[in-house]
């Protein structure tokens, strides 16, 4: 069977129109597609489309709401591609070249979740109230106070309250037995109560609770064992039992948790060093690791 032969001029002209149509009809083909899958934004070539914000509104949320997080997701989407273009256009090929970055992230990410595993599996959190006064005792100079610290206890009374009067009356007495009486009426009529008897409490933490300053704490607690201010509203009163001053060290009782925390990170740090020798000498024991003679 012979075929007709077309002529050069004829193959020319269907191999250009092939050229021409192949990537119309792919564009057709892509743009039907975005149609169908509901395209909601363009940024330079890359199309954003409805089933990729799925999830985004929560179920249940205002038909209002709804749409401004979609729209605020939209814009966003918008505003990276935009900069991410930017960026393509300004720098250099070395500058764009981020696959060591990426690699050195992902190592790092990884070697945190490994390690975030074998510390919560394997590491022993247990210190004992004796490790805390052990370690206090030998390094207790690296705990001395910035700040007054002190034992006591704390009221807020309304203003209008009926029992201010025998309240205050107590506050300004002296002796055990008045202390107590005014640690039990202050506790009926207080509207805020806060003890420090048995924990110390940073003086400078006192002082934001109530109104005014005191300019020279040191002072202060030196010479007076109570302190009371008022407001528009309330009358405050602090009884204090107890105090030390800055440049004393501080209570081990007061670093306590100070010190679990220091000697945690440290077991923390130790077990981290020998996780890593271990996997090391593993490795080299079983050939995966080696460095090449120069």
């Amino acid at each position: 069977m012979h075929f007709p032969r077309l002529n050069s001029n004829k193959t020319l002209v269907c191999l250009l129109l092939l050229v021409l149509l192949v990537p119309f009809l792919t564009f057709c083909k892509s743009d039907h597609k975005r149609k169908n899958e509901a395209t909601l934004a363009r940024a330079y070539g890359h199309y954003l489309t409805r089933s990729e914000i799925q999830g985004l509104v929560p179920a249940g949320t205002a038909p209002e709401d709804s749409t401004r997080l979609v729209k605020s997701y939209i814009e966003l989407w918008l505003k990276k591609k935009a900069v991410v273009n930017k960026a393509e256009f300004n720098l250099t090929e070395a500058q764009k070249n981020i696959d060591n970055l990426l690699e050195e992230y992902r190592t790092s990410l990884l070697t945190y979740e490994y390690e975030k595993q074998m510390v919560a599996q394997k590491l022993d959190t247990v210190v004992t109230d004796i490790d805390v006064q052990k370690y206090y005792y030998q390094y207790k100079q690296d705990f001395i106070l910035q700040d007054p610290i002190i034992k006591g206890v704390y009221f807020r009374i309304l203003r209008t309250s009926s029992r201010l009067s025998e309240f205050r009356n107590l506050a300004h007495s002296s002796g055990e037995l008045n202390y107590k009486k005014l640690v039990d009426v202050g506790a009926q009529v207080a509207e805020y109560t806060d003890s420090f008897e048995e924990n110390w409490l940073s003086f400078p933490l006192l002082l934001q609770k109530m109104p005014g300053n005191v300019a020279d704490p040191k002072q202060f607690l030196q010479r007076y064992k109570y302190l009371e201010a008022e407001d528009v509203h309330y009358y405050h009163f602090a009884r204090i039992i107890d105090y030390k001053l800055p440049g004393e060290p501080a209570p081990p009782e007061y670093v306590k948790q100070e010190i679990r925390d220091i000697m945690l990170n440290q077991r923390k740090m130790d077990f981290l060093k020998q996780l890593e020798e271990s996997i090391y000498n593993e490795a080299v024991i079983q050939n995966d690791v080696e460095v090449y003679e120069k």
